[in-house]
């Protein structure tokens, strides 16, 4: 490409070229980032009907917001030539890693869950993919999984002049039907391509190879699936029989979603377990393990929600939905088979080889149905630690045991060095209060923390590094909430114990919040609004829309309408301190533009239309940029009349900062607490609403965000604040989302 920008954009060199496309890299000089720009053929534009084909299908990619899915920025045409915007993604793609060679069980699996995710979203919004192949699967820099390129073979549909013919797709990875030119293909082919790709990661080859495109396409529809286990004869036959079906050749045949297909890998992954267990063996995970959780064959899979570590309790809510009658079975016997005296034997020869590479333990030994040993290298979480301890696991011992009691285990001696167990009671001096909150909850590098209001007593609670959302103390202040894939968690403080809450097969779970007083839940699902009373054992087995209609004791929320009975988008909601009110954060149209809206609307009466109380930044007030960048990705809210809100100017959601008050219904000018500078994100209030949290990222390139914790009084005298001490590698990453959330002091 001869010119040095495209747009505004400011190209800076070529990443890849490829038949379709080619990909740069740029620079954004509005938002001060990086991004990747995909520049199409101009041959596109020889179908007249292209222009507003690429627009419509621009925008539907462009809709398509999900964690597992490379966001699109922006599109357009430059010198009548179409491009699309995309966020970078530093970490290579899928080809890279298969090009060093084949990988792992769990690493297959774990990209198979993430991609699956993000199929199941597409499908659910009626978008197939058309094009699943290692290239179009690529990673940011903590080693995450992303797709894209949605659309491109559909933008294609009908240009000979692009592929040879109306055949679209890549060989080695197309679904029978595609190869048979079938026009009304659907999300079983992704499906099915997806599954070549988890072939291709454990063997190093797809499993059709032949001289000529052509030949590699008929063995799609003529040749049977070749027997992964001729070449990897030890790959438990469970795995097989998932290949067998996820490659089915008629599309009936196979899983009927993706969700479907990863949850099947993790019930192969399960019986590998078992067996593994019944011959006194012991199961190895690698530092991001897929997760040992007992799921029904239809469930979402969570092993991107939950840590490689989850301690359960009995109650309902620890666990996801209950497994299917078939599968009782095999529970019986695998539990039957284990019992106590095994239990003992297989921590007795444990023990014994831990004592011969004196490793210390530590055991984990909360009331439940999972033990795990953690060699003494690695600090146990939850625990107190400082910056330089924190690591992640580099092996996780997962065994299914029938609890002792605990006069009969004999703890490990402990270590001048040690740090307290999980079971050990900490004696700790009083917690200080300051704005009615005592303690603070946020993410670093997609992993739970929490730490006293000072920045005292810093503790890890996850270490998944999964993406993570919407977080939220539970009414009783125990446990934070939080949403990671279509499921809802929630992590208590004291024990580390992560509780299953709901996780959804169909839609995308957007939030899911808890009402002040605990006896309701607001929940946007594929971005529905549904009020649902809380029953931890229905939300427990709740899968789909219909079983949120069905607890819902009101019609109007059940999902949330217009009056031209539409469903309302709503992508997060927060609660008044009354409970009767819901700030939502939805999507409207602005002529003809997709805008984000705060709306607070009145829901005490259930049987007529929540009146609209208020609605901004719409025509109250204007705020910076909104008018190329209309996003609001999160809002603090005192329960009453303030409301916190920035600019979306850098780095995905930076800006200047803004109250609005909703008394008055008008917005200040903006505040910028730290010398006046920007840039902000994540406001919030604290309990008493006279202290304001928020992270703040100085506009410098290469600065690193902190976390301030100030007296809203203070704010435009000229004070000097001081952010709260944290260990210097955090927030690193300059995109870094750390949704700092305050506990209302339990000992006022």
């Amino acid at each position: 490409m001869d010119n040095k920008n495209i747009g505004r954009y400011e190209i800076i060199s070529e990443i890849g070229r490829g038949g379709m496309a080619t990909v740069y890299l740029a620079k954004d000089p509005n938002f001060e980032r990086e991004v990747a720009i995909k520049i199409l053929p101009r041959a596109f534009l020889h179908d007249p009907q292209f222009r507003a084909r690429f627009k419509r299908e621009a925008k539907t990619i462009a809709a398509l917001e999900h964690q597992s899915i490379v966001p699109v920025y922006d599109f357009g045409e430059e010198d009548e030539q179409p491009y699309i915007v995309m966020r970078l993604m530093t970490g290579g793609s899928l080809a890279d890693k298969l090009r060093i060679g084949k990988l792992s069980i769990d690493e297959a699996t774990k990209i198979v869950i993430r991609i699956a995710q993000a199929l199941d979203a597409a499908h659910a919004k009626g978008v197939i993919h058309r094009d699943i192949k290692p290239g179009n699967i690529l990673f940011d820099q903590y080693d995450n999984a992303f797709l894209t390129d949605f659309g491109i073979a559909r933008l294609a549909e009908g240009g000979a002049t692009l592929t040879g013919g109306t055949i679209l797709g890549t060989p080695a990875y197309m679904s029978p039907e595609q190869v048979q030119g079938d026009k009304e293909i659907d999300g079983r082919s992704d499906i099915y391509s997806l599954g070549i790709i988890f072939y291709h990661m454990l063997t190093g080859n797809p499993p059709y190879q032949a001289t000529t495109p052509a030949k590699i396409m008929m063995m799609h529809v003529l040749e049977p699936v070749p027997e992964i286990r001729k070449t990897l004869p030890d790959l438990p036959i469970a795995y097989e029989k998932v290949l067998l079906n996820v490659l089915a050749k008629n599309p009936d045949d196979r899983y009927s979603t993706a969700g479907d297909f990863a949850s099947a890998l993790l019930s192969a992954s399960r019986e590998e377990d078992i067996q593994l267990i019944s011959n006194n063996k012991t199961i190895i995970s690698s530092s991001s393990p897929v997760s040992t959780q007992k799921h029904g064959a239809d469930s979402v899979p969570s092993s991107l929600t939950s840590p490689p570590v989850i301690a359960t309790a009995s109650s309902s809510r620890t666990h996801p939905p209950s497994p299917k009658k078939s599968e009782l079975p095999w529970l019986v016997v695998s539990i039957a088979g284990i019992g106590i005296i095994g239990a003992i034997a297989i921590l007795a020869f444990i023990f014994v080889q831990i004592k011969k590479s004196n490793a210390t333990p530590t055991i984990l030994t909360p009331p439940s149905t999972i033990m795990a040993i953690v060699p003494s290298t690695v600090t146990p979480y939850p625990t107190k630690i400082q910056p330089q301890d924190v690591t992640k696991p580099s092996l996780v011992l997962t065994l299914t045991y029938t609890p002792l009691p605990a006069s009969t285990i004999t703890p490990a001696e402990p270590t001048s060095t040690s740090q307290p167990s999980a079971t050990e009671t900490v004696i700790q001096a009083s917690i200080p209060i300051i704005g009615g909150a005592d303690k603070i909850a946020f993410l670093n590098a997609n992993d739970l923390w929490v730490m006293n209001v000072d920045g005292s007593e810093l503790l890890r609670l996850t270490n998944d590094g999964a993406t993570k959302t919407g977080l939220s103390w539970l009414p009783d202040g125990s446990a934070v909430k939080y949403v990671s894939g279509n499921c809802a968690w929630s992590a208590n403080i004291e024990t580390g114990r992560l509780d299953f809450i709901t996780c959804f097969e169909t839609g995308e779970l957007k939030a899911f919040e808890f009402s002040p007083d605990g006896k309701q839940v607001a929940i946007s699902l594929n971005n529905e609004l549904y009020v649902v009373p809380y029953k931890p054992e229905l939300l427990s087995e709740a899968r789909y829309h219909s079983d949120l209609r069905a607890m819902s004791e009101c019609p109007v929320l059940s999902p949330l309408k217009t009056n031209t009975n539409t469903s309302v988008p709503v992508k997060l909601m927060k609660w008044s301190a009354n409970g009767n009110k819901l700030a939502i954060l939805i999507l409207a149209n602005d002529k003809g533009r997709q805008v984000d809206l705060i709306r607070i609307i009145d829901i005490k009466n259930c049987k007529v239309q929540p009146d609209r109380i208020d609605e901004f930044p719409a025509t109250r007030f204007k705020l910076p940029g909104y008018d190329k960048t209309p996003y609001i990705q999160r809002f603090g809210w005192d329960g009453k009349f303030l409301f916190a809100i920035n600019s979306f100017t850098r780095n995905d959601g930076f800006g200047d900062l803004f109250l609005y008050n909703l008394d008055l219904h008008k917005a200040y000018p903006k505040i910028n607490p730290i010398e006046g500078k920007c840039c902000y994100r994540d406001a919030d209030f604290s309990p008493d609403s006279r202290y304001l949290i928020f992270v703040y990222q100085p506009f410098e390139a290469g600065a690193k965000a902190q976390m301030y914790y100030i007296r809203l009084g203070t704010i435009g005298t000229g004070m000097q604040y001081q952010p709260i001490s944290l260990p210097e590698d955090f927030f690193s990453n300059p995109r870094e989302k750390p949704q700092p959330i305050l506990r209302p002091a339990i000992n006022q």
